[in-house]
């Protein structure tokens, strides 16, 4: 059975945000993100529980051949993403952005 996806407004403006970024710098790039990012959703679908636990009790995908992650949470109403992040930031930042995506 697959788990709905629910992406919030702060994934979705991070995931805007970081297209824009790649395509910037080089032609197809945000578009190879958007097609890796997809993979990543529909491994979360079917297998919601395959990406380890981190800070906050989010669990963290990763994007193959990228340096984001995906933070999310298992909840009744599904997989529910709360960011998507270059792992390459400070970790006291990366914190503090969950916790005000929680609030």
């Amino acid at each position: 059975m697959n788990a709905p996806i629910i992406i919030l407004a702060g994934a979705e403006s991070d995931i805007q945000r970081i297209y824009n970024r790649l395509t910037d710098y080089r032609d197809g790039a945000g578009d190879e993100f958007m097609d890796r990012l997809g993979g990543v959703v529909h491994q979360l679908e079917a297998f919601p529980e395959s990406s380890p636990l981190r800070m906050l009790g989010f669990r963290r995908a990763l994007v193959p051949g990228h340096v984001y992650g995906v933070f999310y949470q298992i909840e009744s109403r599904g997989v529910v993403v709360h960011a998507v992040a270059d792992l390459r930031q400070d970790p006291s930042w990366l914190e503090r952005t969950l916790k005000e995506r929680l609030e």
